[in-house]
């Protein structure tokens, strides 16, 4: 019964968040910049919103003030598409997501309009293309979000970060704010090997089967860490590719640190 009331009123939101984007971006088609921001400020909203729904409780810690400013480039682990709502209830943004994304029932037509920067990650044809997106939506200060990890994971280690959109922030003149997500308790039960696939979504599994999983759960409590603003790094006198890589590379290191699976990096990322 629980899964019945909470998919009932999970997808009624999406349709309502569905049909507000739709005013909003008809009504707003000559105003760009504000169409841009009050879309993730209406989706910002409605992640509160599928967060209570879900049962997802979130913890956050470390410089919080960072989440309050625009224009910022996001980059965290990814776990999960819980990931992404948790994401929205913390802040106005866009996200960086895969081209296919775009194809599924319903969630496509809310990414779409939601303004998810499609990427093919496996086709350099459209880099280029893709980073002005990027670059654009951060020069109109609206934040956004980076999985660099490409997919998401079992959660035992980091997947190496692709560095290709890490020059975005760099061209914009962006801060990069590194964000460290971990799903802490299921049920009041601290998350282990056992427990950790009903909300770990990776690999092969299916989304609805595992959506009516999470359906099913009584509570959900993540812990999001915001590591600190990149903003320091001596690469100014470098290639802008050397930068890119650099600034990657760094995000990398601090996101491992506050998920525990490294040493602490330094100021500069070293």
């Amino acid at each position: 019964m629980r899964a019945i009331i909470k998919g009932i009123l999970l997808f009624l939101n999406i349709f309502i968040c569905i049909g507000v984007l739709t005013v909003t971006r008809s009504i707003l088609v000559l105003f760009t910049i504000k169409r841009k921001f009050l879309v993730s400020y209406i989706v910002h909203l409605f992640g509160k919103i599928f967060t209570l729904i879900l049962g997802i409780k979130v913890k956050v810690s470390g410089e919080k003030s960072l989440l309050k400013k625009r224009g910022v480039l996001f980059v965290s682990n990814h776990l999960s598409y819980i990931d992404g709502i948790v994401m929205t209830s913390l802040s106005p943004l866009v996200f960086i997501g895969r081209s296919d994304l775009r194809f599924w029932p319903l969630f496509g037509l809310f990414s779409f309009l939601s303004y998810t920067i499609f990427v093919n990650r496996n086709s350099p044809l459209n880099i280029q293309k893709e980073i002005g997106r990027i670059v654009s939506f951060l020069k109109d200060k609206v934040n956004v979000v980076l999985f660099p990890e490409g997919t998401s994971s079992e959660g035992t280690r980091l997947l190496a970060f692709r560095s290709s959109f890490f020059v975005a922030p760099l061209e914009a003149k962006s801060p990069t704010v590194c964000l460290a997500i971990k799903y802490k308790k299921i049920n009041s039960e601290d998350i282990n090997d056992k427990n950790k696939d009903l909300v770990y979504w990776y690999g092969d599994m299916n989304f609805f089967p595992h959506l009516l999983g999470v359906l099913k759960l009584e509570e959900i409590l993540v812990e999001v860490n915001v590591c600190g603003a990149l903003e320091d790094l001596e690469i100014k006198d470098k290639s802008t590719s050397l930068q890119r890589k650099y600034l990657c590379d760094a995000c990398q290191k601090v996101i491992e640190y506050h998920l525990g699976y490294g040493k602490s990096p330094s100021r500069n990322g070293n």
